[in-house]
């Protein structure tokens, strides 16, 4: 059990990387409790990015119908894992040692009142309680050799602590993401129209010694220049030389050959693409690689 605890202690610490913890202090409760060692009371606005948010089990402070009440309510309780917040620090008491942290004093949930609406008929339990920059948080000592384990660590957000929802925060990342991702696809589909009535003038594909001299070539044929870079990193869209000043009926696959590229892979690790025929698609790193090569682009 020590040697596991200590392991959980390890690993808890180890995430702590951008804080030192203090030196392990030997008091007494009456000292700690004195608020001069350490605060006994935080707000969220005192917390920055030096503390670490982190569960940790075998907390229980409510039980029975309570715990069940709690965890529908996503506060915790009974056997599931409480939230707390910490830098690291340790202090010991007599032969125990204890892990400083702080947890939220939010408004006491009405276990009978939940009771008798649930009992009537209802089905969604309350809202729970969101905190707030001044929500006070009370200090709490784990002890190491009891607690259960730590989980989830991770840099405290102070706007993911008022907001209480990763999901929606998740969410709003991937749809811009998307909408990102849909707005480069576009630029490289103009591109491509751009590409192909030069082409048809022309009875050539136009230089494409790199991204510069590209644009020069195609930029007649677009309504705004913006489409020649990538909507959030401003990178110039690579082009690929290989293909400079051919004839497109000399390319046997154009519809598998790359004309037009993303200078930098997206957070999801595909790369948006065009190829010679006009179509657009987004392919993984592995695969672009692969494609890269057969193309003969840079």
């Amino acid at each position: 059990m020590k040697l596991m605890i200590g392991i959980q202690m390890a690993c808890l610490v180890a995430a702590l990387t951008v804080t030192r913890a203090t030196d392990n202090q030997n008091t007494n409760f009456q000292e700690l409790l004195s608020g001069k060692i350490v605060p006994l009371t935080l707000k969220f606005k005192d917390l920055n990015e030096d503390w670490r948010r982190f569960a940790a089990s075998g907390t229980a402070d409510a039980g029975g119908a309570a715990a069940v009440y709690l965890s529908m309510l996503g506060r915790g309780g009974g056997s599931s894992s409480a939230s707390f917040y910490t830098k690291g620090q340790t202090i010991t008491i007599g032969s125990e040692t204890y892990l400083i942290a702080y947890r939220a004093l939010m408004k006491a949930v009405d276990i009978p009142a939940l009771q008798l609406a649930m009992s009537r008929g209802g089905s969604q339990p309350p809202e729970p309680e969101r905190p707030t920059t001044q929500t006070t948080l009370a200090l709490a000592l784990l002890n190491l050799r009891t607690t259960g384990s730590f989980t989830d660590v991770r840099p405290f957000n102070l706007e993911l602590e008022m907001t209480g929802s990763e999901t929606a925060v998740a969410t709003d990342e991937e749809k811009r993401t998307q909408e990102t991702s849909k707005a480069s696809m576009t630029n490289l589909r103009k591109l491509g129209t751009a590409l192909i009535t030069y082409e048809r003038e022309r009875k050539v594909l136009p230089t494409l010694t790199d991204a510069k001299t590209a644009q020069a070539e195609l930029e007649l044929y677009v309504a705004n220049k913006n489409v020649f870079v990538h909507p959030e990193s401003k990178e110039p869209y690579q082009s690929n030389p290989a293909l400079s000043g051919k004839r497109l009926s000399d390319i046997a696959k154009p519809e598998k050959t790359v004309v037009f590229y993303e200078a930098s892979a997206a957070t999801d690790g595909t790369r948006g693409v065009l190829y010679l025929d006009g179509h657009v698609e987004r392919v993984a790193e592995a695969i672009w690689s692969r494609l890269k090569q057969a193309s003969q682009a840079p």
